[in-house]
């Protein structure tokens, strides 16, 4: 099968190819899938490098996260997926741009019948993650501000979208103009061009001084101490990106600052498992259960099937051209999610009653 790989450790622009390879084999309590479209996500360019990430491999592996397609195989326990169109996080977030991918069940879900493929594809891990953010773990509420950063990402893209669906006010920080524009096309209230005005100082003033009540920091870094100076008393901060993190989140913070704000630092990662690894558990690794991955699962279906929420798509590439597309979303250029198109992707079923797609290029 053709799949993207990771040659030897290096960036992006350097490293990668697509490489015929052997399918994968699932095995117990795993399923196979044949993968119509998969995302670019930053977390890759992390991967290409060898840097920090949940479960190290060495070269040559197969890029891909989150994937949508059709299951055509499954080990013990898991046979009742085989047939099932689907959105899956591949095994151990490895081999998902590849023509066939493993993914353990418990990080499989029924794809929205309202997406097709491409959008699919763009649905699973933004949305997912930032439903978990805003509602399970910060508990936004109608009428609280939200203050959402690297807003026209595939991440910020979910979240403007989820904190409008809340009724929250959003306040959104971007680095470009072109940037912003998307944002205010999905809803939000004020766009903060951060390369060109203190974000800090923008939310207090259109908050009265009071600040906003959650913060949802998809970036790290530099933003961090920025962001606790704008939370209000009470507010929620909760760290969702590192892409500004030399060291991808795992550097120290002087955690006073917390105290004198009065705030709370929510922590949040999209996984949802059976059962925990003791290991892991030792590490502080302490998924969501597949029971909370279905209640967000069904949620977010509504918000669909209702047309209150959609993936927003900046590109669509094939294999081919997912090395280069990797090398945007590292210089910054990309807008929304990149999606690899790696099967023929069919219409959607019921299109005339999908939500309007996302502008694609």
């Amino acid at each position: 099968m053709r799949a993207l790989q990771v040659n030897r450790h290096g960036e992006p622009r350097d490293v990668l190819s697509v490489n015929d390879v052997a399918p994968p084999e699932p095995g117990d309590g795993e399923v196979l899938v044949r993968v119509a479209a998969g995302a670019l996500n930053f977390n890759d360019i992390l991967r290409c490098r060898g840097g920090l990430v949940s479960v190290p491999q060495e070269p040559p592996f197969t890029l891909g996260m989150d994937v949508c397609g059709t299951v055509e195989a499954a080990g013990a326990g898991a046979e009742d997926r085989i047939g099932q169109r689907v959105v899956a996080v591949s095994k151990d977030a490895y081999g998902g741009l590849a023509e066939w991918t493993t993914a353990p069940a418990a990080g499989v879900f029924a794809a929205p019948p309202e997406l097709d493929d491409i959008a699919a594809a763009a649905f699973l891990l933004p949305f997912h993650t930032t439903y978990l953010a805003l509602h399970t773990r910060a508990r936004l509420q109608a009428g609280e501000t939200l203050l959402v950063h690297a807003g026209a990402s595939g991440l910020g893209t979910a979240a403007i979208q989820l904190g409008v669906a809340a009724g929250a006010r959003v306040i959104a920080t971007v680095g470009s103009p072109e940037k912003a524009e998307v944002c205010r096309s999905l809803g939000a209230d004020l766009v903060v061009d951060h390369t060109r005005e203190d974000f800090a100082e923008a939310v207090l003033a259109a908050t009265d001084d009071r600040g906003a009540e959650v913060v949802c920091d998809l970036a790290g870094g530099d933003f961090v101490q920025r962001s606790w100076q704008c939370v209000a008393r009470e507010g929620r901060y909760v760290p969702v990106g590192f892409s500004d993190d030399d060291q991808n989140g795992m550097t120290g913070r002087p955690l006073r600052l917390a105290s004198i704000g009065n705030f709370s630092i929510v922590g949040v990662l999209a996984a949802f498992v059976d059962e925990v690894d003791p290991g892991l558990r030792r590490f502080g690794f302490n998924p969501f259960t597949r029971a909370e991955g279905d209640r967000v699962h069904e949620a977010l279906r509504a918000l669909v099937t209702d047309g209150r929420i959609t993936p927003y798509v900046g590109r669509v590439v094939d294999l081919d051209g997912a090395a280069a597309a990797l090398v945007d979303h590292q210089e910054r250029r990309a807008i929304g999610r990149t999606v690899v198109r790696v099967a023929a992707v069919p219409a959607a079923p019921d299109a005339d009653s999908s939500p309007a797609p996302a502008p694609r290029s």
